[in-house]
């Protein structure tokens, strides 16, 4: 899909008892426009994307973009899948994401997520990075994030990841938490002295999406599949366990 298709709607989804998804119900914006949300596969142009991003991680902050131009787009982005979630034509909310079969995402951010420890036990296609979070300040609403999130989540389904690991500044922990991520790793500190989060979520973890009231919970297809990795993330990294 490029960007001069038109984006799907977003939306909603289940599944019966027989596994089949069920009809997904269209969703708007705060603003009354429909949302529609798309996925920019690896090598595609970002379009809109890069201005987002722009704009959230230089304009907001008052920083000079061009001193810090690969937090607008990076060499990643062309193996990367980002999703969009756009208003009309513009994009407002984005994340990209890459699986860690790719040696160049193992050197970029294996470290930092110990990615070792999951290769013990896990094929490292099971395992995907989300980077280049960015919603527009404007439309900071639970419908267009659940949108952003939702659609990664299918796209984990489609391709078989079972966990989704990010790492946030410490004020978005409870963003993320809500849909079902949850610190695995202490926090880490860069040597810039910013500190991140570092959290998962295991897809299909039925359990924990119902304990914290996850919108993802209706998406969950192999609940005990999940509820197992989900128990194997906290065997492993035992450092964050309580909050597991």
């Amino acid at each position: 899909m490029n960007d001069h298709v038109a984006p799907i709607p977003t939306l909603t989804a289940g599944y019966d008892l027989a596994g089949r998804e069920l009809p997904r119900a269209p969703r708007s914006s705060r603003g009354g426009e429909p949302l529609r949300v798309r996925r920019i596969q690896p090598g595609e142009p970002l379009g809109d994307v890069q201005r987002l991003r722009r704009e959230v991680y230089f304009q907001e902050q008052g920083k000079n973009d061009k001193q810090h131009s690969r937090r607008v787009s990076d060499g990643l982005d062309t193996s990367g899948t980002v999703v969009v979630v756009e208003e009309g034509r513009l994009a407002v909310a984005t994340l990209r994401l890459h699986d860690f079969g790719s040696p160049a995402v193992q050197v970029e951010y294996g470290s930092l997520f110990q990615i070792d420890r999951f290769a013990r036990t896990w094929p490292l296609e099971r395992v995907a990075v989300c980077t280049r979070f960015a919603v527009q300040a404007e439309r900071r609403a639970k419908a267009v994030v659940d949108a952003l999130v939702e659609e990664t989540y299918h796209h984990a389904h489609e391709h078989g990841i079972q966990f989704g690991l990010i790492a946030c500044q410490p004020f978005l922990h409870g963003v993320f938490e809500h849909y079902g991520f949850r610190e695995y790793l202490p926090p880490v500190v860069l040597p810039s002295g910013l500190a991140l989060l570092r959290m998962g979520l295991v897809v299909d973890a039925a359990v924990l999406l119902r304990e914290c009231d996850s919108p993802l919970l209706p998406l969950v297809r192999n609940p005990v599949a999940g509820n197992a990795a989900q128990g194997w993330l906290t065997r492993t990294f035992p450092e964050k366990s309580s909050a597991l």
